[in-house]
């Protein structure tokens, strides 16, 4: 799998940058800002020869979540449209029938409401509500560099394709605070939510407390006002922050896929936890068990929790990943960003920088959790 040329949302991703100038020296900081190159004019060559010709990344620039509605794959990615490198980040939409053929549409969601996410709007997750309407929980940074949680919903619900979006007079609906003690500056990435049996939504926000990684947890009954929960759904000590935290079921002993509010009653049913880890920049998972009543996840035993040692969906260069549930296919669709070993001089001389890549989610097996390659019939 490391080999190979891989491409998602939920949404989106978080960004990362690959090293310095002149050459591959090391893993920058996540949103890393080139000020010099960030809205530099891009050229795309003639000749690309190391342009993909399968996998998903728009005509130029630097990209960096999923959902399918009314029969259309929709791709929600972080994209810097004025240029290969880091920064000016919008959620940039591409919509595809199979997954293969896909077609760029306008920007979904832009940066620029000052108390929202004039300075990026960063990743996140969709969601489907009942009844089939859509929302985007993503994160934003707003004027005080504060990163915050923000909704959009779509404007015209009858349109398969979802061109236009919308954002409520609520944004923010959950915010860094002295009373809550989250660190502003490490607070991102909100997760596709989750309905319990007592009509309740959970979502996770990435985040950390020193060097102990966290999936901060949220509670709402409309998906707009949110309360953080006294304790977080998961953390382990030494990870560091945990971006683009996912939480889903898996069903044990057959190939189904799951629902993301399944019921944890379902003794057939497993829990996923996956994070990406900011410092190393990689995707780790462990699989364990969720109690709805208690809100508390246990990794099973064995289960190594500090992520340098444990469990990845791939060992190559993917990071920052993000999964939804196709229904129409029962299948759960896990898509990544893989950026490449070039230095931020080579990206702009190409023109472009990462690809997105899809992988299917399969059963867990003595607790290990099986990815592949993904069946497009």
């Amino acid at each position: 799998m490391a080999t190979s040329p891989l491409s998602s949302l939920l949404l989106l991703t978080i960004v990362i940058l690959l090293l310095g100038q002149g050459g591959v020296h090391k893993i920058e900081a996540s949103h890393e800002v080139y000020k010099g190159y960030q809205s530099l004019e891009t050229i795309p060559p003639k000749f690309q020869p190391y342009r993909t010709g399968f996998h998903f990344q728009p005509p130029r620039n630097w990209i960096n979540g999923p959902m399918v509605y009314k029969g259309i794959y929709h791709l929600f990615y972080q994209y810097n449209p004025k240029g290969s490198v880091w920064g000016n980040i919008v959620w940039a939409h591409a919509t595809s029938k199979d997954l293969v053929n896909w077609e760029l549409q306008p920007v979904a969601l832009s940066a620029a409401e000052p108390n929202m996410d004039i300075n990026g709007a960063w990743s996140g997750s969709a969601t489907i509500l009942p009844g089939g309407k859509p929302v985007i929980l993503y994160t934003g940074v707003n004027s005080k560099n504060q990163q915050v949680q923000n909704v959009a919903v779509p404007k015209n619900t009858s349109d398969p394709y979802l061109i236009e979006w919308t954002k409520p007079p609520q944004n923010p609906i959950m915010s860094p605070t002295t009373q809550n003690q989250i660190n502003s500056s490490s607070f991102r990435d909100p997760s596709t939510g989750w309905l319990g049996p007592d009509n309740i939504w959970r979502v996770v926000v990435g985040s950390k407390i020193g060097r102990r990684g966290v999936a901060i947890l949220y509670k709402s009954k409309d998906f707009v006002n949110w309360v953080k929960d006294e304790k977080p759904l998961h953390s382990a000590h030494g990870d560091g922050m945990w971006e683009c935290p996912a939480f889903y079921p898996v069903s044990v002993g057959n190939r189904n896929s799951v629902d993301t509010s399944k019921s944890s009653h379902d003794l057939n049913v497993k829990y996923v936890l996956k994070m990406s880890l900011d410092d190393i920049k990689h995707d780790y998972y462990t699989v364990g068990s969720y109690s709805y009543h208690t809100d508390v996840y246990t990794p099973n035993k064995g289960s190594i929790e500090n992520g340098f040692s444990g469990l990845r969906y791939d060992y190559g260069k993917l990071y920052a990943s993000k999964s939804f549930y196709d229904g129409e296919k029962n299948r759960r669709v896990l898509w990544g960003w893989v950026n490449e070993s070039s230095s931020v001089d080579d990206d702009v001389k190409k023109g472009w920088s990462g690809v997105m890549v899809k992988l299917n989610v399969q059963t867990p097996f003595y607790g290990v959790l099986l990815v592949e390659y993904l069946d497009y019939n």
